[in-house]
């Protein structure tokens, strides 16, 4: 193996050249400028991924609030099925039905209607002791 020095000794004779450290504004001000251009695309970019949050938040809400105006309606619409089902004209039809009879696909309950109808009087608020078997309205009292 051949050894070579590192430095070449044709250089050496020659004039070497006179280095010094350059002390100039203009690399001060390039990094502050590219700092600040730094800062400013991070401050737009953190604002542009605010912007999409909260654009998906909100449409976020707009679902929520459809399904809450679907769900309220349809709520409605159920508790006026309910107010029908409990209608009195619904019930004495099932009621007086035969029982044979089919009514809105419920079997009629073959009840009659009573020839006297008795009321009883409500618990005194004084004492339990307030009940009174007697009638309000019978037959004798309505002529």
């Amino acid at each position: 193996m051949a050894v070579f020095p590192l430095t070449d000794k044709s250089l050496s004779d020659q004039q070497q050249p006179k280095l010094s450290v350059v002390t100039s504004s203009k690399s001060w001000l390039r990094s502050v400028g590219i700092i600040l251009v730094l800062l400013i695309s991070i401050g737009f970019f953190s604002r542009m991924l605010l912007s999409a949050m909260i654009v998906q938040r909100q449409s976020k809400i707009d679902n929520f609030s459809e399904s809450i105006a679907d769900l309220d309606s349809e709520n409605r619409s159920l508790m006026f099925d309910i107010a029908q089902l409990e209608s009195t004209k619904r019930i004495m039809r099932i009621a007086l039905a035969e029982t044979g009879e089919e009514f809105e696909t419920v079997n009629g309950l073959g009840m009659i209607i009573p020839e006297i109808t008795t009321y009883l009087d409500p618990l005194s608020s004084e004492s339990l002791q307030g009940w009174q078997w007697r009638q309000i309205n019978s037959p004798e009292q309505r002529q």
